[in-house]
């Protein structure tokens, strides 16, 4: 089968699935190229820059490493003694081999230990005894946090304690960033990651670019008074790979900003620790998606570019 990607042509033969890992620097080409791997029948997850890839290489249970050699950051040499080191290891003990499987199992299910339990063919409690006696509590209290009882204990109700959005601009006079941290939001309860839902919102005229004509263009053209707050609604959370006290995902959602709502994903890294969880998220965002017109004028610049990257770091803790 063939298909059209980029340029060039693809060509995805019958075989059995792969699970893979793309790193592509341009948001529609990644998009892309996912739906054509996953319309052949395979398994493949995302890695929004280069230090979460890094992160995932690391994570048992890829076949395949699929990224644009381009991307900044990347370390060529390092990547390649990574993936092929000069001296092979020795092959792992039945031990070793036992515990990774069990860890790519418990990140399969998102750390619902009872599925995984199914999915290995042996009993909860069987599970339970064999995430003690591995050390895998740590790596699961990201997805589930557990009870020394051993039973699931929720992902609890959280508000924003502290936190940034903030935004970089690109203009004909020079770069800008703007920021604030007057962010509310909350999250419920859940089993694991993959059930928390919730909201995250700024109102747009705390965003601040260090410049007072350029905030007051800012909320001219973003009719502040008319839509006085950016708001991002989560319906649903994507686990695409895991270590010990993190995990990269995706946040699938609702953006509503100047009046308009777009379904959206968004790559973010999740820390859960005893009381909180911490969010971080990098993304790209096209103005014209929303309506914001008047880029040529905007924020007292000749001319803006529409595109902006926005960077969000939110830190939640427990009522």
């Amino acid at each position: 089968m063939e298909n059209r990607y980029g340029d060039g042509t693809i060509t995805l033969q019958v075989m059995t699935p792969l699970h893979l890992l793309v790193l592509e620097r341009d948001p529609a080409r990644r998009e892309e190229l996912v739906g054509l791997l996953r319309g052949a029948g395979h398994r493949a997850a995302t890695a929004p820059d280069a230090p979460a890839a890094a992160l995932a290489i690391g994570v048992p249970g890829f076949d395949t490493l699929l990224l644009d050699l381009a991307f900044p950051d990347i370390d060529l040499g390092l990547l390649r003694t990574a993936l092929a080191p000069a001296d092979p290891a020795e092959p792992e003990s039945l031990e070793a081999a036992e515990r990774r499987h069990i860890a790519l199992t418990l990140r399969h299910t998102g750390g619902n230990r009872r599925r995984a339990a199914m999915l290995l063919g042996i009993s909860r409690s069987t599970l339970l005894n064999k995430v003690r006696k591995y050390g895998l509590i740590v790596a699961l209290a990201v997805l589930a946090p557990a009870t020394a009882a051993g039973q699931s204990d929720p992902i609890p109700v959280g508000r924003v304690r502290s936190g940034t959005l903030s935004f970089d601009g690109h203009g004909t006079p020079g770069d800008f960033v703007g920021t604030t941290s007057d962010v509310t939001g909350e999250m419920t309860e859940a089993d694991s990651l993959g059930g928390v839902r919730g909201w995250v919102e700024a109102p747009v005229k705390s965003l601040k670019t260090g410049n007072d004509r350029r905030d007051r263009d800012l909320n001219k053209s973003m009719e502040s008074d008319k839509y006085p707050n950016l708001r991002f609604t989560l319906t649903g959370v994507t686990v695409q790979s895991s270590t010990a006290d993190s995990a990269a995902v995706s946040l699938l959602g609702a953006m509503d900003i100047h009046g308009v709502s777009r379904d959206v994903s968004l790559p973010a890294t999740v820390r859960v620790s005893p009381g909180e969880v911490r969010l971080r998220s990098d993304f790209p965002l096209n103005l014209k998606d929303y309506r914001i017109g008047g880029l040529t004028k905007l924020l007292g610049m000749l001319k803006m570019d529409e595109w902006i990257k926005v960077h969000v770091d939110l830190t939640f803790s427990a009522r």
